[in-house]
């Protein structure tokens, strides 16, 4: 049997106190007819599986959903782009320091992929933000340790992450990160100068020195860590 599938969105209370705030979501709902009067209607996870208990309701409550007949053929290879959405809308709202917004988007994510590395690093950031240091270390040390985020396709987030923890004076965390990534892309110019950023603010003048000429070695040309290099090499 056609499994029919409605939509309905609907407001949410995020964040307590002072910063409570509304949002509204998308719920998809599977509907079971059960007479000809009422229907049985259960929410859907983001797997589409049934969450909590059925509710049964009258018939003419489907006046405030919106079918969607279309709902499994549309959603067939979308489901990274729905991932990405709620990804790209927790980065939206942590930049306007909107940080109960930003968790609720990646936990959305989360839900679906516990392992998705945008999403741990954007709720990482954000509990950071937020005061929750202790939780947020608890991810950042996740990340660390989970080998995908070293694949050569996931350099862009792997600088990322490097830059986060040198910014959060996880200093040891930070140049771990680089170096793991420079195993993984030794031509890379851009993690000999992070990483050398990070063993200055570790307070390691000699290292820094070190991986800034090799990043010089590998692009002559590169005028930031020339700079930087000209500011903290020893005369």
């Amino acid at each position: 049997m056609e499994r029919k599938i409605y939509l309905k969105q609907e407001a949410i209370k995020l964040g307590v106190g002072s910063t409570a705030r509304e949002a509204t979501t998308d719920n998809y709902y599977e509907v079971v007819e059960v007479d000809e009067d009422q229907v049985s209607i259960q929410l859907l996870d983001f797997n589409d599986q049934p969450l909590g208990k059925a509710s049964i309701l009258p018939r003419e409550k489907l006046k405030e959903l919106v079918f969607c007949p279309d709902y499994f053929k549309d959603k067939k290879g979308s489901k990274e782009l729905a991932i990405e959405k709620h990804v790209e809308s927790g980065d939206k709202h942590f930049e306007k320091r909107e940080f109960f917004s930003a968790e609720f988007e990646y936990n959305k994510v989360l839900s679906v992929d516990d392992h998705h590395l945008k999403a741990n690093l954007g709720k990482g950031k954000t509990l950071y933000a937020r005061g929750d240091k202790e939780e947020a270390r608890k991810i950042f040390n996740k990340l660390s340790n989970t080998e995908t985020l070293y694949d050569s396709e996931n350099k862009h987030i792997f600088n990322e992450f490097g830059i986060e923890l040198r910014k959060k004076k996880m200093f040891v965390e930070a140049i771990s990160n680089y170096h793991k990534a420079i195993s993984i892309d030794p031509n890379d110019e851009i993690l000999y100068y992070n990483l050398g950023r990070a063993y200055f603010e570790q307070g390691d003048r000699e290292k820094a020195v070190d991986q800034l000429k090799s990043a010089l070695t590998k692009k002559p040309d590169f005028s930031d860590a020339r700079e930087f290099l000209s500011k903290i090499q020893p005369q």
